[in-house]
């Protein structure tokens, strides 16, 4: 079988709807849309210009220090992959690509 074949299998396979472990250092988040006011007052906008996203932490890898699941942090627009479990949008990138943790 040519690598082609089984990428062409996956892109037009069903959606995925198991569960994703992150491996090392890796994390899964969930973007979050709306736009998000900090106790501090810093607002991050969910427009399409903002040049950060934030979102909450799903799953972290074994070497995904200093964060946990339900963390709401803060991350670069394009960073990581983006892909979808159970129709649903998720990211998942480095750890060292958060840049912030933020707190409500």
């Amino acid at each position: 079988m040519h690598e082609d074949d089984t990428l062409s299998r996956f892109e037009h396979s069903e959606p995925f709807t198991g569960r994703i472990e992150p491996l090392d250092g890796y994390v899964l988040l969930e973007p979050v849309d709306d736009e998000t006011e900090t106790n501090a007052g810093l607002i991050i906008p969910a427009s399409a210009e903002s040049a950060c996203i934030a979102g909450i932490v799903v799953a972290a890898g074994d070497d995904a220090s200093g964060i946990a699941p339900g963390d709401k942090v803060l991350y670069p627009r394009g960073a990581g992959f983006e892909i979808r479990i159970g129709g649903q949008p998720k990211r998942l990138l480095d750890r060292q690509e958060l840049i912030a943790r933020l707190y409500d």
